[in-house]
């Protein structure tokens, strides 16, 4: 059984721009992949007869099948070791790539790639706020690039994913003291979106504030992100700045400019990111805290997104812990130096 379809890879709530390629149309054997109109945007369901329950049975049917993931995890497993001995960062970043691979490998529908990975954000959020050395999670939800060049239908269908999933985790960030933040150009999503993120952000301050104990974790979630884009709105904020007489050009500095980005709130609370984590084999920045991570610590993992768990993580946090982060010294120098 040969069918013939037109299968974009969708970017989705935690997948940033690198995730998928051009649309293209492409002939592909007994694989299911409905268009955007074929299935519900929340839920994932496809709208023919095919239920979800027997497309989540039929992903577990490949699952057994398909061994690269389970491959990569058994590889990384033997080289992790218990965090509670290891130098563990403050603030981690993560680009989460692979959702739709994933699904396209289980032959499932790329939405249901998404939802496993929004799945597998909720792991490494509890995971990270259940380290006490990590302070901040800052994730690339979805990128300025997904915003501007990807089909408007499609682009739509996943915010409408994005505001179930807040809503979904909004009490439970709140239960497990997770404080969310964004980064991006909020403004510019729907307006319904855009709403439930201030709102959401509010809430999270307000209740932060009336605490009588810190926050377990700041997440902070990019979304219509860019981090080029990022560095000329902060720019632009000096330069009015300046222009208002507020500053001088002398009083812009590192410190001052890393104020003016829209991940101040994340780098303020916990500083610079001190290791990054994409996964999916692909290995770029992805236009993604490129200010920020001047000294971050790279990790690249060949798990897809849905699939990353506690054992990929500590696989990154070990070889965090075996770096040793110079910041352009030696850690042999005793002779006097300018700084």
């Amino acid at each position: 059984f040969r069918l013939q379809v037109t299968s974009p890879r969708r970017t989705g709530p935690w997948l940033d721009s690198s995730s998928f390629p051009e649309t293209e149309t492409e002939t592909e054997t007994g694989f299911f992949s409905p268009s955007p109109a074929e299935f519900d945007d929340v839920t994932g369901v496809a709208a023919s007869s095919e239920t979800e329950t027997e497309i989540l049975k039929r992903a577990s049917t490949f699952a057994t099948d398909e061994k690269h993931n389970e491959n990569v995890l058994e590889t990384e497993s033997s080289s992790s070791s218990s965090s509670s001995k290891m130098c563990l960062p403050r603030h981690v970043a993560v680009i989460m790539d692979g959702n739709a691979r994933w699904a396209r490998r289980r032959r499932v529908p790329t939405l249901e790639g998404h939802r496993r990975g929004r799945d597998a954000l909720r792991r490494l959020v509890e995971r990270c706020a259940e380290e006490r050395e990590i302070h901040a999670l800052t994730a690339f939800a979805f990128s300025d690039d997904n915003f501007r060049k990807r089909p408007v239908h499609e682009v739509d269908a996943l915010f409408r994913l994005m505001e179930a999933s807040l809503r979904e985790e909004r009490p439970r960030m709140l239960r497990n003291g997770v404080q969310i933040a964004f980064a991006g150009d909020i403004d510019a999503l729907p307006a319904s979106l855009a709403m439930l993120c201030r709102e959401v952000e509010a809430e999270a301050e307000a209740h932060a504030a009336a605490s009588s104990t810190p926050s377990r974790l700041l997440l902070t979630l990019a979304m219509n992100y860019g981090a080029r884009q990022d560095i000329v709105d902060a720019a632009r904020r000096l330069v009015d700045m300046a222009q208002r007489g507020e500053l001088a050009a002398d009083d812009v500095d590192e410190s001052l400019f890393r104020s003016a980005l829209g991940t101040s709130k994340a780098t303020r609370h916990a500083g610079d990111p001190d290791l990054l984590v994409r996964t999916s084999g692909e290995q770029r920045m992805s236009n993604f805290l490129l200010f920020e991570s001047a000294y971050t610590e790279l990790f690249f993992s060949d798990v897809e997104w849905p699939a990353f768990d506690d054992v990929c993580f500590d696989k990154a946090l070990h070889a965090f812990s075996t770096r040793t982060r110079r910041f352009g010294g030696r850690n042999d120098d005793k002779h006097e130096t300018r700084e």
